[in-house]
């Protein structure tokens, strides 16, 4: 039997520090000490004394699992590209409505009691589609929701537009990956969503300047 992490967990090490994202429990905190030591040490397969077990247990981190131990690093690669690229789209009326449903949506399903559960939500739609995306018509969806977001008063904020999109993207059949990220001196966090080629919210650079720690796909 050996260790993985529990779903909607992740890890990055960025500025020497080893992070954590537990969306769980909404909160990101980092393993220093001997508890760091005990991670790495059942990273690599040797033995931890109980105590150390004891703790690591207690962070809410692991399970078990057939096998042996499943504990790396969050590895994704993050585009260069964006939706910069995309020529000005004239206003859609439509859209303009749709994207107003899908942020309101995201501002309740983003609340620390219900996130959770909305990722594990948005990943099962995705599961559901079964197909790879369609670039193109990806891009071209999140282009026209960047183009008509000015509609709408309330100030853009990365995990809220992301979702929103997310919501709007899966609605039309598009399941693209959503990546959470940090950086330390001093702490901050972002989120995002890309298709292989294009960061679909946000800017390249912005993304490229974080550590993801978490993916949804």
């Amino acid at each position: 039997m050996g260790w993985k992490l529990v779903p909607g967990t992740g890890f990055c090490e960025t500025g020497g520090q080893l992070v954590f994202l537990d969306l769980r429990r909404d909160r990101y905190f980092a393993l220093e000490g001997n508890d760091r030591s005990a991670f790495e040490r059942l990273r690599c397969g040797e033995p931890n004394d109980s105590d150390a077990m004891t703790r690591l247990v207690a962070t809410g981190l692991l399970r078990r699992c057939d096998g042996l131990s499943q504990i790396e690093p969050t590895a994704v690669e993050v585009p260069d590209h964006d939706l910069s690229a995309v020529g000005d789209t004239s206003v859609d009326f439509a859209m303009v409505v749709r994207a107003g449903l899908a942020l309101h949506w995201a501002r309740r399903a983003m609340r620390p009691n219900r996130l959770a559960q909305t990722f594990e939500s948005l990943q099962a739609r995705r599961s559901a589609l079964g197909r790879e995306t369609d670039d193109m018509a990806t891009t071209a969806v999140a282009a026209g929701y960047a183009g008509n977001r000015w509609m709408h008063r309330a100030p853009p904020r990365c995990l809220v537009d992301a979702l929103a999109l997310d919501h709007i993207l899966l609605s039309r059949g598009h399941a693209v990956t959503f990546v959470f990220g940090v950086r330390t001196a001093p702490f901050k966090a972002h989120c995002w969503l890309q298709t292989a080629s294009a960061i679909l919210t946000g800017t390249a650079a912005e993304a490229r300047n974080f550590t993801p720690i978490l993916v949804i796909r």
